[in-house]
């Protein structure tokens, strides 16, 4: 982790640590697809002020949820099976990410966040390929039926079914 000089308000500097972050949300899905980037521009602008360094980040995109959701919106509660999902990763303080996630859990436009400290290094695992997409291992059995048989062959084995 590096270390800074952090001037506090009352002009002492103390040090203080950057750690990454990374955040990944769900934001109402009735945001109209036009205005979304209006709004990830919002939220991605708050954190700028906030002296965020960006390391990567992925635009939200509309996924269905494994379970409903509620969120109290206007002192309403709000159920939700659908939202946009994205995520950002980014490097501060400690005291900058409090500010932060105070504004997430304010943020009425957001139905659920995740804020976790990871490493910067990409963690993301490469994709799997599922059994239908994956060439399967030919069997011996297999092997044997792709060579070139002759005729005499073929009738030799037929007769020796037949008796």
């Amino acid at each position: 982790m590096a270390k800074v000089k952090k001037v506090v308000e009352e002009g002492v500097k103390e040090d203080a640590r950057l750690s990454v972050y990374e955040v990944g949300y769900h934001l109402v899905p009735t945001i109209a697809e036009e205005n979304l980037g209006e709004e990830v521009t919002l939220l991605k602008d708050f954190f700028s002020e906030n002296g965020v360094s960006f390391i990567a980040d992925e635009y939200p995109k509309m996924v269905e949820f494994a379970y409903e959701m509620s969120r109290s919106i206007n002192n309403k509660k709000q159920k939700f099976s659908y939202g946009y999902f994205g995520w950002v990763k980014f490097e501060c303080t400690t005291d900058q990410a409090k500010v932060i996630k105070e504004a997430l859990d304010k943020n009425e436009k957001i139905i659920r966040y995740l804020f976790i400290k990871t490493v910067r290094e990409s963690t993301m695992s490469p994709k799997r390929q599922y059994r239908g997409e994956s060439k399967r291992r030919s069997s011996p059995k297999t092997e044997e039926a792709t060579l070139p048989i002759n005729e005499e062959t073929i009738d030799k084995e037929i007769d020796a079914l037949v008796v």
